[in-house]
């Protein structure tokens, strides 16, 4: 069975950063967002993808996924909008059915697992997780329950469509009017736990915590770590990374390849420190994505604030946050937005919510 990701959207929730970089090609973790799809799939055993995606995310997925041993071709996409990008992958797949996914969704492997399975055991060429949301939440649409008959509807449901799909292979006109046409053909499952869809900076930071759950410490033997560092519980490490004197890595965390660490400052709570990426000394960051390359000058503040790929950011800088939505019953935090290879000078205050 092959398996087609959509990776060419606006990405509209997190603009300006995504005008120029695809949304699914932000690093979390070490890990573009979309490989979190493609390995779910693998171990479900699915190895085949189409990719459709746009002209800025096709070098970056193309890159990733070489690393991920599978099987895959990228197209741009060329119809307008979701159905159109669906329609654009289903001219390109074989077989009658297919694994129909979204690549911003960030969910443990097993969701993926678990879909396949369901296929398998029942013999439904219709599959669709459902997951429970706040009202109002409709990304990928809604779905009512009734003495076990499924309806996809716009409003007045807290059962939303997770993002991942198996349907026949044949063309349709509108996506969610199409599973409505095969209710009765339809296998469902709720899946209530971790799941997280990346649609605004926030769901980023929350992508980090739910990440880092419960994870174990993983230090690499090639990074050079000060004797004077104090490295707490739930930090990753990884390769060549350099945490200089006096600095206090306190997890959850993630401390990304060739990444440096400025003495004594303080990483903490949930923050993800991506590639290449330099802290200078007496920062501190909590709740924080700092994307590939990216520069924070020294004595600067950063809390719930999602910094782009070779961004800079002066000294003295502080992003302070504050509640922004409801998503599945948690309260999620907003700090700054900024873009990919912005400048921010030395002692600026950005206000919750700064987009850049």
């Amino acid at each position: 069975m092959q398996a087609i990701i959509l990776a060419g959207g606006k990405g509209e929730g997190l603009l300006p950063y995504t005008e120029k970089y695809q949304k699914e090609t932000i690093s979390i973790l070490g890990n573009l967002i979309i490989s979190y799809s493609i390995k779910g799939l693998k171990k479900a055993g699915i190895n085949d993808f189409i990719i459709v995606t746009s002209e800025k995310g096709k070098s970056k997925i193309e890159e990733e996924i070489e690393k991920l041993n599978v099987s895959f071709e990228i197209i741009i996409q060329k119809r307008e909008g979701i159905n159109g990008a669906i329609k654009d992958g289903l001219e390109r797949a074989s077989g009658s059915n297919v694994v129909l996914a979204f690549g911003d969704i960030v969910a443990p492997e097993d969701f993926y697992v678990s879909l396949v399975n369901t296929h398998l055991t029942t013999g439904a060429d219709y599959v669709i997780p459902l997951v429970p949301v706040s009202e109002g939440v409709n990304t990928y649409g809604l779905a009512k329950i009734e003495k076990d008959k499924i309806e996809i509807v716009k409003t007045g449901s807290t059962l939303a469509l997770a993002g991942a799909y198996i349907i026949r292979n044949e063309m349709f006109d509108d996506f969610l009017e199409y599973l409505n046409t095969r209710k009765e053909m339809l296998k469902y499952f709720v899946w209530s736990e971790k799941w997280i869809d990346i649609g605004y900076p926030e769901d980023l930071i929350n992508a980090i915590e739910m990440l880092l759950d419960e994870k174990k410490s993983i230090i690499s033997e090639k990074a050079e770590i000060s004797k004077t560092a104090i490295i707490g519980k739930g930090v990753i490490i990884d390769d060549y990374a350099v945490i200089d004197d006096y600095a206090v890595i306190k997890g959850p965390a993630y401390i990304g390849k060739e990444v440096f660490v400025g003495n004594f400052s303080l990483i903490r709570d949930a923050t993800s420190i991506e590639r290449g990426a330099k802290i200078g000394a007496y920062c501190e960051l909590t709740h924080t994505l700092v994307e590939p390359e990216a520069e924070i000058g020294s004595k600067s503040y950063l809390s719930y604030t999602v910094v782009g790929e070779k961004a800079k950011i002066g000294a003295s800088v502080i992003s302070s946050s504050f509640p922004a939505r409801v998503v599945r019953g948690k309260v999620n935090k907003l700090g700054a937005l900024i873009s990919p290879e912005a400048e921010i000078r030395h002692g600026e205050i950005l206000k919750p919510g700064t987009k850049i």
